[in-house]
């Protein structure tokens, strides 16, 4: 599973900018997790930094370090596009999106997520 969270901070340096969705003067973490929520890779960028366009910076990385079992990936509605044709000819998995259930309201824990 894959996820992003922009962070709020008040220190200077390179990676700190506005993210215009969270309203967040700050960084963004990329999370990758297994099933059990057990960190497999992160990867800290500026909060401006598209979901997509870190989520290829984390699975470049994880590349490199050889993940041979993986072969699905769950992600939320900010990973449509061309991610998902990216991830299947450069990797060789799968990017399933779960969606929100039609009638939520508020937060709701989503089928595997």
């Amino acid at each position: 599973m894959i996820d992003s969270q922009s962070v709020k901070t008040v220190e200077g340096g390179k990676e700190i900018s506005f993210d215009g969705g969270k309203k967040v003067t700050g960084r963004k973490r990329h999370i990758v997790v297994d099933t059990l929520g057990l960190v497999l890779a992160v990867l800290v960028t500026a909060a401006n930094v598209d979901d997509r366009v870190g989520a290829k910076q984390v699975f470049t990385n994880m590349q490199a370090s050889n993940w041979k079992r993986m072969k699905l990936v769950w992600a939320d509605g900010n990973y449509t596009g061309e991610l998902s044709s990216w991830l299947k000819t450069t990797l060789g998995w799968l990017l399933e999106i779960v969606h929100k259930l039609a009638d939520q309201v508020g937060f709701e824990v989503l089928p595997k997520r």
